[in-house]
């Protein structure tokens, strides 16, 4: 057997994928994450970046096209068991954890992809969680309830929830959304750390802006009114040129020393 077949499935690929719901939202999206790769995933409102994710995780079906993540290829695998190896954060998951959930509960129920746990609680499980709760700085939460939480706190709650399931791929579906600005780098900045962790999973960051593009990010994908318009290194796709065309205004890239990118409109007199 040859070396490329003894080769492991990438954690997450697309082919030819598209997605129609009155209007062709995804127009044919081709893209491949790399075990171990982090990607961000930038493009302006209503490019189908969203989609694109309810795609990947089951929560939409595809008009046509393929979805694999790891050997599971989608139409041909129970999606409800592959979904448990996606560790997904999105603010649509804040509209299905009921007000008086249990925190600990929000968080296990990561393990199985469910909601709102039902019946017999796993203690081992309760205990990891109470763990994860702690490493990112919210072990006071343990006893909450998950209505009255700050924004931030339900970010890490769900962060912690997605760390529980024994995923290859973690998705970050605009985590900064409603963050503010302090909350929101010190999001990033423990991002940043766990991400450069050895058994770090693969990461896809979706997000409207290059701010929150961080230095572990290597790739970058950009969509533009359902289609690909760029990808691949984020050396060679982060260009003013580029991002200009992304965004149909003329804007100026500029990077730090922190590995850190900013946007900037350019004033046309």
């Amino acid at each position: 057997m040859s070396d490329a077949m003894m080769d492991p499935p990438p954690a997450l690929r697309v082919k030819g994928l598209t997605f129609r719901r009155g209007r062709d939202i995804l127009k044919g999206v081709d893209w491949t994450v790399g075990r171990g790769q982090h990607w961000a995933l930038l493009g302006p409102n209503g490019c189908g970046k969203t989609t694109l994710i309810n795609l990947v995780t089951g929560y939409d079906a595809a008009t046509s096209g393929e979805i694999q993540l790891g050997a599971a290829v989608f139409g041909r695998t129970d999606w409800r068991e592959v979904r448990k190896r996606v560790g997904l954060v999105t603010n649509t998951l804040t509209t299905y954890l009921q007000s008086d959930e249990p925190v600990i509960d929000a968080v296990v129920s990561g393990r199985e992809a469910k909601l709102n746990l039902v019946g017999e609680r796993n203690l081992e499980w309760q205990r990891e969680a109470a763990e994860l709760l702690e490493q990112v700085g919210c072990g006071y939460l343990r006893e909450a309830l998950w209505g009255p939480l700050s924004q931030g706190e339900k970010q890490k709650v769900l962060i912690c929830r997605a760390l529980m399931a024994q995923f290859d791929v973690l998705i970050l579906d605009e985590p900064c959304a409603g963050l503010d600005p302090v909350a929101r780098e010190r999001f990033l900045q423990w991002l940043q750390a766990l991400m450069e962790q050895a058994e770090a999973p693969a990461l896809v960051l979706v997000t409207h802006h290059v701010e929150e593009i961080l230095p572990c990010i290597g790739q970058v994908l950009m969509l533009k009114d359902g289609r690909t318009l760029r990808e691949g290194d984020k050396a060679d796709v982060l260009k003013s040129a580029i991002l200009s065309e992304l965004y149909g205004a003329e804007v100026e890239l500029e990077y730090d020393a922190q590995g850190r990118y900013r946007l900037r409109l350019v004033e046309v007199a």
